[in-house]
């Protein structure tokens, strides 16, 4: 009766240690979350949703490895835990262990074949390893369970954009926008796709959108410029290339193309400043790689 009476006083403190843990997470105060997960496990060693947890939190905290550790333990006790091996995917891919990751996803889906989250992750790790065929399979996946995924057809444009499919790329891009018209990242890769074509009114339309999202993405602001130029408007080219500098004073770029819309307007001598700017600039850069 002790005995008895002493495991169920263990469980109760892992379960309440657990949940505190839990809060803690959703609270992102992740070294107290590791620190009450790590307790209740000393109270019951085998509590698996106390292990992924624990992954969870040092993986939130970039300890990659030690996420991997726990994960592993857990799988030990689930191994059929399909968020067990995405999440052990995530950290790996994280460390740049890609087909490892792959792998862990692969694991992930035989147990749960309809996660369009497990699928998105996949395609994301295919894409780093910079193979976009597979990695566009996988979006492609994904938007069959969750057309209205606009993460998925970004990710998804990143990928065709790679392989010089920029028409499929942009049409993926609209579809991200047309889900999630607030989203900077496709308006801004609409933008260089347009640009790109020569389509440089397009494209202008677009870099605006996306700095309205994003005011302070100074190569938004950098490829706004070229196009304002591209289109001779050049007194506004200088305008965003000075929001450029503003933004980042040392890209060398910036003061260049600056230099050639001000030689556009006959401000000769400014123009002569910027571009001697330039040089020095990136003389400098080469002298400290």
């Amino acid at each position: 009766m002790l005995n008895i009476m002493m495991i169920i006083t263990l469980s109760l403190e892992a379960e309440f240690l657990f949940h505190k843990g839990v809060y803690q997470v959703k609270a992102e105060k992740y070294e107290a979350a590791i620190a009450s997960f790590t307790r209740a496990l000393r109270y019951k060693p085998d509590y698996s949703e106390a292990l992924s947890q624990r992954g969870f939190a040092l993986g939130s905290l970039g300890r990659h490895e030690e996420a991997i550790v726990s994960f592993d333990k857990a799988l030990m006790i689930r191994p059929d835990a399909c968020w067990l091996w995405h999440n052990r995917g995530i950290a790996l891919g994280k460390l740049g262990r890609y087909i490892e990751a792959i792998n862990s996803f692969d694991r992930a889906l035989e147990f749960n074949p309809d996660s369009f989250t497990v699928w998105h992750n996949r395609g994301i790790t295919w894409n780093d390893c910079g193979v976009y065929d597979k990695a566009i399979a996988s979006f492609d996946r994904t938007l069959q369970l969750k057309p209205d995924a606009y993460w998925a057809w970004y990710n998804r444009g990143v990928a065709l954009k790679q392989l010089k499919r920029t028409e499929e790329a942009l049409n993926s891009f609209d579809r991200a926008i047309e889900f999630q018209p607030d989203g900077f990242l496709p308006w801004y890769h609409r933008g260089l796709i347009l640009s790109d074509w020569g389509k440089h009114e397009n494209a202008i339309a677009s870099f605006n959108k996306g700095l309205e999202i994003q005011p302070d993405c100074n190569r938004t602001w950098y490829n706004l410029g070229l196009n304002l130029g591209k289109m001779e408007r050049y007194e506004e080219a200088i305008a965003a290339f000075d929001r450029v500098l503003e933004l980042k004073p040392n890209d060398y770029w910036g003061w260049y193309h600056r230099g050639v819309a001000l030689e556009q307007v006959g401000r000769q001598e400014e123009a002569e400043i910027s571009h001697h700017k330039a040089i020095a600039i990136q003389a400098q850069q080469q002298l400290e790689s």
